[in-house]
Formats: structure tokens, sequence, C-alpha cells
């Protein structure tokens, strides 16, 4: 049985579901909601994750000094976000989002402006996160009647590649900061033009992205392709060749080994940019 214990604004409630206290959220499910009632569940559009933990009190803490419009507009980009990038995104973002687009209408209120040192990194590796923060941002503008700086959506795409990671603690400064660096070693050691707008190269990024997450979460596959991998050394080597360059560069930065299934993979990809070349 979900009982209300405390309506947080207009459209969350905390309750309690067997002892265990959840955050609902649904449009209007707060308004003239009273403790110790029962919830109508046809009401709820969301259910968030049980308040087990000192980050879960933090994001509860949040509903009494944010405005109820900032997790609403949050709700909004997450649906979009979810819409564009996959139903991966968690939904922490709810809470991470509102509280920093609060700030953010802050800062542009009061005329202080943060750059962000990896907006270029971000529009190039991350087309669908930034095209949403692109969108997110003018609905804030809109809604606020501010003008953020162009930044800011390269800020939200942050908090959308934080929240699509599987691992808490992630830091999509670092993801995106070790996909800019590999591509720059695959670019450096081909020593030609490579196409950045072909599937290929698309798809190769696609790779680097899981493959960074991997890397800075310490979760490294165990698994060994060893006829894949003699096969490419044996008819790929030029492709291998970079995907060693890669691999020593992940030793020396993260003192993770690579296998060789995770070099394989590159390789694959690799010799596709390769075969490609203009």
């Amino acid at each position: 049985m979900i009982t209300i214990k405390k309506s947080l604004n207009n459209s969350m409630l905390l309750v309690d579901n067997d002892q265990r206290e959840m955050i609902l959220f649904g449009k209007g499910i707060g308004f003239g909601a009273k403790p110790g009632t029962h919830i109508d569940l046809a009401q709820v559009e969301k259910v968030f994750l049980p308040l087990s933990d000192l980050k879960s009190r933090h994001f509860l803490s949040l509903t009494d000094t944010i405005p109820a419009a900032f997790f609403d507009i949050s709700h909004e980009i997450l649906i979009l976000a979810r819409s564009l990038c996959g139903d991966k995104l968690n939904s922490v973002l709810l809470f991470t989002l509102a509280e920093h687009l609060h700030f953010a209408v802050e800062r542009s209120r009061s005329g202080q402006t943060i750059l962000n040192k990896l907006s270029w990194e971000v529009k190039r590796y991350y087309h669908l996160e930034y095209s949403v923060g692109l969108q997110a941002r003018a609905r804030v503008n809109e809604k606020f009647d501010v003008e953020l700086p162009e930044d800011e959506a390269v800020n939200i795409a942050f908090h959308l590649i934080n929240a699509s990671s599987q691992e808490d603690d992630s830091t999509a400064h670092q993801q995106v900061e070790l996909v800019n660096r590999i591509a720059d070693i695959v670019r450096y050691k081909l020593g030609k033009t490579i196409d950045t707008q072909s599937v290929n190269y698309m798809r190769f990024i696609t790779h680097l992205r899981y493959f960074a997450e991997r890397v800075l979460a310490g979760k490294i596959a165990l698994s060994e392709t060893e006829d894949f991998y003699q096969e490419l050394m044996r008819h790929r080597p030029d492709a291998m060749t970079v995907s060693w360059a890669i691999r020593d560069y992940v030793q020396d930065k993260y003192q993770l080994t690579l296998p060789k299934d995770e070099l394989t993979w590159l390789s694959i990809h690799i010799s596709r940019l390769m075969d490609g070349q203009a």
C-alpha cells in the first residue's frame, strides 16, 4: 500500500511503500494531497528510487529549495532526451538537471557566465545529447525569460552523458576527454584525412563512447577472442598497430590492461576507417 507522507510540490509526492520512502512524479498529483492518504497510481507518471542513501536524501532536500517549475521543465527535458537518446537515461537526471538549471538561471540573471572547455568535443562526438541541450536551453530561456549562454547546451549534454552511464560516480568530462584523446591518437597514427561524416566514423565514435565508459568504470571485459585477434594480426597489422597505441595509452593513463577482445573490436573499427580514408 502506497501512503502519502508529504507533498513536495504540485508535481511530486514523498510516499511510503511498505516502509520504504519513495518519490512519485505526476502533473498535479501533489496539489491538495494529504499525508496519510493513499495515492491513485493512475496519476503517477514516474516512480523514483527508494530514498535509502545520502545521495538520495540530497535529492529530496532539493525539493525544499528549488521551485517546482524547474522540476517540471526537467521532466519535459527528460522525456525529450529519452525520445532521442533512448531509455537508458536514469531518473536521477530529473534532480541533477533541476539543480543545474536553477543555478544556471540564477547566474544568467546576475550576469555570470561559465565557459565549458569541452564544448567542441561535445558538439563533435555527442550529437544527440547536444541536440537535446540546444532544445532544452531554448525551452528554459522561454519559460524563465532569460538568455542562457550557448555553453549551457553543452552543460545540459554533460548531464545526459552522466545519466546514460551505469556507474553512479561516472564523470562526463573524463569520458569526453578520453573519447577525444583516442580519436586524436587514431587520426595521428593514420596520418591521413578521415571522413568524419561517414557511417564508419560515426560507428567508431559510438564504440569509443562505450569503450571510454568501461575504461573509466574499470570494467573492461576479460574475454579473449583469440581467433579474430590472430586473423587481424595476419590481415590487418596496420589497424592492429593503431589499437596497440590505444592500448599503451590506456595502460599508462589508467593502469588498465586491455584484453584481446577489446583490441579486436578497436582494430575492426579502425580498419574500416582506413579503408574509407580520403
